[in-house]
């Protein structure tokens, strides 16, 4: 939340902790699927795996960088770490779809194309908040809340993976639901934060409207066959 500094509100002053905090979770969540078994992964879940690590600690060093007021170092980090990790973290996600759709086998039925689904939502996602960040570069308050949000989108496959270790979360349904409630419901407090501040902004918003929106379709996945033809010739490919 915004805190009053010699005169000046700085935006998000503890939000290198918040991204860590993502990283922890992302690591609790990948212990037993990811890190327990980094012998036995194939050489494209590492470089996934390495790009969206490498994608949040981005957004621990950039906040840093703003705060210490490092503004031509902060925007060129940004260019250099963005042109590389945003074309690798699109292809890394939909190798990921490619690879969950052709092991379909393996996961409980139909979760394979609800997963592919959320990640080809979730790249479309990732690409419109980065996108508008940048449209937004000159407006402090948008970017660093559309940049806020690309965390977001990389979150819910950790949370789900992470919901397993409570006993309750026993069947992927719910897993996969409570993991997208905890991420609108993580919007909703920013909102509220916003509001606590100021007026209510555009991006948290938009984000909110489209992962509810998200939400409500991934139940409906099993029911597209259009989906999953679409898919089947996705992983034949």
């Amino acid at each position: 939340m915004p805190q009053e500094l010699t005169g000046k509100k700085v935006l998000y002053p503890y939000a290198a902790w918040y991204f860590a905090a993502g990283i922890l979770i992302t690591w609790l969540g990948f212990s037993r699927s990811y890190f327990a078994k980094l012998g036995t992964n194939d050489i494209y879940h590492h470089i996934h795996g390495a790009t969206a690590g490498a994608w949040m600690a981005l957004l621990i060093v950039q906040p840093i960088l703003y705060h210490k007021g490092k503004f031509a170092l902060h925007r060129k980090l940004g260019r250099i770490a963005s042109s590389i990790l945003v074309p690798l973290l699109v292809l890394g996600g939909l190798k990921m779809m490619h690879s969950m759709i052709s092991n379909a086998a393996s996961y409980p039925p139909g979760a394979a194309y609800q997963l592919a689904y959320a990640d080809a939502c979730s790249i479309l996602f990732f690409l419109l908040f980065f996108g508008l960040s940048l449209y937004n570069s000159a407006d402090v308050h948008a970017h660093a809340r559309y940049m806020a949000c690309t965390i977001l989108v990389l979150l819910p496959p950790a949370i789900v993976r992470a919901l397993f270790f409570i006993p309750w979360f026993d069947s992927f349904t719910k897993a996969l639901n409570a993991g997208y409630l905890l991420i609108e419901l993580a919007l909703v407090v920013l909102l509220l934060d916003d509001r606590r501040y100021g007026p209510v902004r555009k991006p948290y918003l938009v984000a909110l409207l489209l992962f509810v929106s998200l939400h409500f379709t991934l139940n409906l996945v099993p029911h597209w066959g259009w989906w999953h033809t679409a898919m089947d010739r996705f992983a034949a490919l």
